[in-house]
């Protein structure tokens, strides 16, 4: 089997990530979604994200081998599997417990990747469908979200316009024409301001905030 390379390892990943994306071993990827899991417990009508397909999508954003994970999530391919290899199928198979433990001490020991794998995770997740609906479902504020919000926009929650809103604005306000010049007092000193190429020469109240005086 050949593999199509679409994305040159020198160029910035387009627009949806790497492709290919990198492949992930059996292992690899339950080690990836117990992770996911604990991150993002579900419940309350939001699926966990070993039943979205986390794994698939974080696998694209990953930067593969050979090329700098120098674009976010800055994950390199090597890096990745090096560390999902060492947590290995014990964490997979662990109970919720163990796998919280082992997530604590991979934040405290190892803050940089833990806060890169945290935030690829959550972009992943609320990234898919599944989730999309059940914030529509599940969440007032969140009944007209929409992965992206063109062509349709927001417009849901909009209230329709009120004129008799306007009868109730007190305020005043002076029309242009009817703004008047003050003439300056002839004994007002003056101060030159300094003039720059091509500037015209302007004189101000000295004192002014402008004046610094």
């Amino acid at each position: 089997m050949v593999d199509l390379q679409v994305t040159s390892p020198d160029s910035k990943p387009p627009l949806g990530g790497w492709l290919p994306s990198i492949r992930l071993t059996e292992v690899q990827a339950a080690v990836l979604n117990a992770a996911a899991d604990e991150m993002i417990p579900g419940g309350d009508g939001f699926p966990v994200p070993s039943q979205v397909g986390v794994v698939s999508f974080i696998a694209k954003y990953v930067t593969p081998a050979g090329v700098e994970p120098k674009w976010y999530p800055f994950l390199g391919e090597g890096d990745l599997k090096a560390r999902l290899d060492a947590l290995g199928a014990e964490f997979a198979g662990a109970c919720g417990e163990q796998k919280v433990l082992a997530l604590q001490a991979l934040e405290r020991d190892e803050a940089d990747f833990f806060t890169r794998l945290r935030d690829v995770v959550y972009y992943a997740y609320y990234s898919r469908p599944e989730v999309i609906r059940a914030i529509n479902l599940n969440l007032t504020a969140g009944r007209d979200y929409r992965y992206t919000p063109q062509p349709y926009g927001y417009s849901d929650n909009f209230d329709d316009w009120d004129d008799g809103l306007l009868s109730r604005v007190r305020g005043t306000y002076k029309r242009t024409e009817d703004v008047k010049r003050l003439p300056l007092p002839a004994d007002l000193p003056l101060r030159q301001v300094s003039q720059q190429p091509g500037e015209r020469v302007t004189a101000e109240p000295a004192g002014s905030p402008a004046s610094g005086g």
